[in-house]
């Protein structure tokens, strides 16, 4: 049996996902700015993502699963970015980070196709999406975090799971 192009997107991004991470918080403990930057940067990467499936795809449910991932990040971009407003926390997005590398990879890996092709390929994009950063926000960012700021961390975690389950629905269809 041949691996998925999925699967190996997964095991590259997940390959990737800790020296990125780390030079994202430039290999030092992130402080509550540098957490809420990085988690604005993935909103925003996340968003780019689902906008990909709202704009190509053939299937309504994989056209609402997209509009709702994307409205899912915008909404937690804003109350990130209203939280950090009234904390008078400057946001300063990294320029790199897992989240870049995988819009990349998911770009590429979606060019050219169509129909239930292209969603089927974005529906387990989305799963390994969610998963990678499940994962790197497990390893890497609550390593470069404060005790103070885990709760945070964990709380996102929860809540990048729930999304998942969301997509794990979605992809019995295209098995």
């Amino acid at each position: 049996m041949r691996p998925s192009a999925a699967y190996w997107l997964l095991i590259g991004a997940v390959s990737v996902a800790p020296p990125l991470a780390a030079q994202a918080t430039g290999g030092s403990a992130l402080n509550e700015a540098g957490l809420y930057s990085l988690y604005a940067k993935r909103h925003a990467m996340t968003v780019a993502f689902a906008t990909l499936a709202t704009e190509r795809a053939s299937d309504g449910d994989v056209r609402k699963a997209a509009e709702k991932l994307g409205r899912a990040h915008q909404e937690a971009q804003g109350k990130l970015e209203r939280i950090a407003t009234e904390r008078h926390l400057t946001l300063a997005l990294p320029e790199h980070d897992t989240s870049t590398v995988l819009l990349e990879q998911a770009r590429t890996a979606l060019g050219g196709k169509v129909g239930r092709s292209f969603d089927s390929a974005w529906v387990s994009l989305a799963q390994g999406w969610l998963s990678t950063l499940i994962l790197d926000n497990n390893r890497v960012v609550k390593a470069h975090i404060g005790p103070e700021l885990q709760p945070v961390a964990q709380e996102h975690t929860t809540w990048l799971f729930h999304q998942s389950a969301d997509i794990t629905g979605l992809r019995k269809k295209f098995k």
